[in-house]
């Protein structure tokens, strides 16, 4: 092949290259990964809000983060019902699922079970709520079990149930399913919010509160 044919086969191979390369972006870039299954409500799942289950908003959280709690405030915030945001709650239904990182937040997997013990006595967002609002008083604790039990004596748990349900296997299956289950869908990160079948793209709250309140 002389010296003129192989330039113009070059040139066509980087062509066809290129091609290709801007056909998988343009494609890339309109495809988004459908997570309507992680969306749907279940049965073991913790939820508020609206119980009509159009709207549905699923957070993976990890209660010793301080980005969880910043969240956390702010879906606290609109249940008032002076809030200019009362709206979102009538309409979205919000979920609760666990997603400890207990790699980096030692406290984490123990506040999980305490708020799974909790949920066995119909006290899960009581708890999640003093979880967050104290998360200072628990996060550097050796051992905060004795701190969580005295949460469940304030919240006016059975305190010795609470205690043996910490350690339950059910309960730690179901905050190890979740966790595996974010884990499995590409979460990495907390707060994680998935919204209708969509992972939402977190840039600060004001938009999540847009976003939430244009449904």
């Amino acid at each position: 092949m002389n010296p003129k044919n192989i330039l113009i086969w070059s040139g066509a191979i980087i062509a066809t290259f290129i091609l290709l390369f801007f056909a998988y972006k343009l494609t890339s870039a309109h495809v988004q990964t459908d997570f309507s299954e992680i969306t749907k409500v279940r049965a073991s799942d913790h939820t508020k809000w609206s119980k009509d289950n159009k709207n549905v908003l699923v957070e993976y959280s990890d209660f010793q983060c301080p980005a969880c709690k910043s969240f956390h405030e702010v879906l606290k915030s609109f249940e008032a019902s002076s809030s200019p945001d009362f709206a979102i709650t009538q309409k979205i239904t919000l979920i609760f699922r666990y997603y400890p990182l207990y790699q980096i937040h030692k406290n984490s997997l123990n506040a999980a079970y305490a708020a799974e013990a909790a949920g066995l006595q119909n006290k899960f967002w009581e708890m999640a709520d003093a979880l967050y609002n104290k998360q200072a008083e628990w996060s550097s604790l050796s051992d905060p079990k004795n701190y969580f039990i005295n949460q469940a004596e304030s919240l006016k748990l059975d305190t010795e149930k609470f205690q043996k349900d910490m350690d339950l296997k059910i309960v730690k299956d179901k905050v190890q399913a979740n966790l595996t289950e974010a884990e499995s869908i590409g979460v990495n990160a907390t707060p994680t919010f998935f919204l209708n079948g969509k992972q939402v793209n977190l840039r600060s709250i004001d938009e999540f509160k847009k976003l939430l309140l244009s449904l």
